[in-house]
């Protein structure tokens, strides 16, 4: 069992130092998630390649994070925190190398995959260390911390990669990356603890195996529903493959004493309906995220880089509400904080369904604004719930699932959105028809939001372990 060092042992000021540098290293890995959205077309003429093809530094970025995540667990239970934080550091350092000097398309994609080893490890440890140097009476406090990395990375990308790509060569994008990465190396010499006393423990291969495999393949059939913006047979035949695969990978670690995911963590009712809501609420933002760029740009005509300045607002909103959101969950618990946020979510997503090509820009980026905040004001203190309700022993592994499904719910609400806008737009790049198109992801859109809304009532105020 892992045996975790107490919070009291370490002085106020060392646990700052430890929490800034592991949300340094973790905002380097979300903004990484988004920093190349805007930069595809000029990456496409650079390299002479075609969308499809181009694509792929996303959707193999995505692909290569939803496999490793599993693992993290295992690493954190396995390696100390420093060799572990800074081993992912490296590995992130050399994948931003290799893409800021690459001269194929193949040797960018290779920098991009080896960034996502890093990724899918980083992601996870940076909440698991959040919980596990604060008391469960703090932890909505240091996870809205968190929540600040995990939504504004993500939501700065593309306009950052707008504003590169505008005024300097493409590679810019990835040497920016390299000082603050250097930067977070030296900071965890000095500052990380080993606040994690690792045993020995085995490997199932075979838990890898099905996992990359079940999982691998589940991320690539949703992505690639994206890309083609519909379901072809190959893709149907990969995501059947990848639920048969996935759930063997389930059946072998409720089998396993020692499994690589633990999948028990599903037998606390507060933590499988948080978990539920954590990956709704990120098909939510993310599809979103993509959609309304696209509405922008394919209804308003507005540039790429005007697109993501008017989403700025929305990030600068969530990064403001989100250690507020935290802070409110450890006063008062998460039932009226839940059915304020998803009700919020749910009456700004609304009239996105009538948007159209007269649809005022200031109107458009305060809904978008607002259903930000809402999303902020939610996402971690649901997560926090959730890990609440589990005993010390299963915290890790409970955020590793917790990462593990909002990944995969990512890809399935970026697919799942585009896919809805194509069909309803029937192949039109322009006109009426796309801009219903996209009413139509919204419609979708607000309906997912609602059923948050809905489950948001179940909830108990305050969780204690359940197992």
């Amino acid at each position: 069992m892992l045996i975790i060092l107490e919070e009291d042992c370490m002085k106020p000021l060392e646990r700052r130092l430890l929490v800034f540098t592991i949300l340094l290293g973790g905002f380097l890995s979300t903004l990484t998630e988004t920093i190349l959205n805007n930069a595809l077309p000029t990456i496409m003429q650079a390299f002479n390649i075609s969308q499809s093809v181009s694509q792929w530094l996303s959707t193999g970025y995505i692909l290569v994070v939803g496999i490793m995540m599993p693992t993290a667990a295992y690493f954190f239970n396995r390696v100390p925190l420093r060799t572990l934080f800074i081993t992912t550091l490296f590995i992130f350092l050399m994948g931003t190398i290799i893409a800021s000097t690459a001269q194929t398309f193949e040797w960018l994609l290779a920098g991009r995959i080896i960034q996502a080893i890093s990724v899918g490890i980083s992601m996870p440890l940076t909440q698991n260390v959040l919980t596990l140097v604060y008391p469960p009476s703090q932890r909505g406090a240091a996870l809205g911390l968190a929540a600040i990395v995990i939504i504004l990375g993500p939501a700065i990308g593309p306009t950052l990669s707008g504003w590169i790509v505008n005024h300097y060569p493409w590679e810019w994008i990835f040497i920016i990356l390299l000082p603050l990465t250097v930067l977070a190396i030296i900071l965890s010499f000095f500052t990380v603890k080993n606040i994690n006393q690792p045993k020995p423990t085995k490997l199932s291969w075979s838990s890898l195996l099905l996992s990359t495999v079940g999982f691998g393949l589940l991320l690539y059939g949703f992505s690639n529903i994206g890309v083609i913006a519909g379901i072809n047979t190959f893709t149907l035949i990969i995501l059947i493959i990848g639920l048969i695969v996935t759930a063997a990978f389930i059946i072998l670690q409720l089998k396993l004493k020692k499994p690589l995911l633990q999948m028990r963590v599903f037998k606390s009712p507060s933590f499988t309906k948080t978990t539920i809501l954590a990956s709704l609420i990120n098909v939510a933002m993310l599809g979103t995220e993509l959609i309304v760029p696209l509405y922008l740009q394919d209804v308003r005509g507005v540039s790429a880089f005007i697109s993501g300045l008017l989403l700025l607002p929305g990030a600068i909103l969530m990064a403001i509400v989100a250690p507020i959101a935290g802070r409110l969950l450890d006063l008062h618990g998460i039932k009226g904080l839940s059915f304020i946020g998803f009700g919020i979510l749910t009456l700004a997503t609304i009239p996105m369904i009538w948007f159209n090509d007269r649809t005022s820009l200031p109107w458009i980026v305060f809904l978008y604004a607002i259903r930000m905040g809402a999303i902020s004001l939610v996402m971690m203190p649901v997560t926090t719930s959730g890990i609440n309700a589990l005993p010390e022993r299963l915290i890790v592994h409970g955020n590793s699932v917790v990462a593990t499904f909002r990944q995969i719910a990512s890809s399935l609400g970026t697919a799942g959105l585009v896919t809805v806008a194509a069909v309803i737009s029937n192949g039109h790049t322009h006109g009426v028809q796309l801009m219903h198109g996209y009413q139509g992801a919204f419609a979708v859109a607000a309906l997912v939001s609602l059923i948050c809304l809905i489950i948001s009532f179940t909830l108990r105020n305050r969780t204690k372990p359940e197992l």
